[in-house]
């Protein structure tokens, strides 16, 4: 496997060590994904990997972690607190600065609920999302026969979800879809692949967004 190409490793997890993807080289400059919570993260995954490929082809090296107890971890979900993903989101960036450089943490969704966590250079935001709206989704998913969407979550976890709220952070550019009528720096026309039944992507889309990355990533390494 390449340098600049995909690759995966390892970061110390709260409970041992977890994955992470890279896309692009090792030491090229930096961007930390932190992906959407739960269902969300199935539905916007291609996305996600899409932006990463784009940015990479730019220049960037580009980091998705897996929390612990999501993605290929090992840990139960019912066994995670909402500590432990605080604890991954910093022991990810450390890791990636270690390796790259002080990352931009790039967040979607209810990954804004754990950004502040990273030593970051600056925090672009896409589509926030609180705490109080996933856990509702998540409860509706259950009105349809399947409790929270299938994901066994603790009633702790499901109790700090509920109370998250994006922190504060500097250096923060924030981003929306055209459809949203919220305020943000930079609006975008594309489809709410969260919101969709089944997993999806838009090259669009993902290039909008890559771009828009892109250039606040060197906007925050100028500054």
């Amino acid at each position: 496997m390449s340098e600049g190409g995909l690759a995966f490793e390892t970061f110390p997890g709260k409970a041992g060590p977890e994955w992470m993807m890279r896309i692009g080289a090792a030491g090229a400059p930096p961007i930390l994904f932190i992906p959407p919570l739960f269902e969300e993260m199935n539905r916007t995954r291609a996305l996600l990997v899409a932006i990463m490929r784009l940015l990479a082809e730019r220049g960037h090296g580009c980091w998705l972690p897996d929390l612990s107890g999501t993605g290929e971890s090992l840990r139960a979900l019912g066994d995670v607190r909402w500590n432990d993903w605080r604890h991954d989101v910093t022991s990810a960036s450390a890791y990636v600065a270690e390796r790259s450089g002080k990352p931009l943490v790039a967040a979607l969704r209810g990954g804004v609920l754990l950004d502040d966590a990273a030593d970051a250079t600056g925090h672009w935001r896409f589509a926030p999302a609180d705490g109080a709206a996933l856990t509702r989704d998540m409860v509706r998913a259950g009105l349809a026969g399947v409790e929270w969407a299938g994901y066994a979550p603790s009633d702790e976890l499901k109790a700090d979800l509920a109370a998250a709220k994006p922190e504060a952070v500097t250096a923060l550019r924030l981003v929306r879809l055209t459809t949203d009528a919220q305020p943000a720096d930079a609006k975008v026309p594309g489809p709410a692949l969260w919101r969709r039944s089944e997993p999806g992507t838009s090259d669009a889309l993902a290039e909008a967004l890559a771009a828009d990355i892109g250039e606040w990533s060197r906007a925050c390494a100028g500054s």
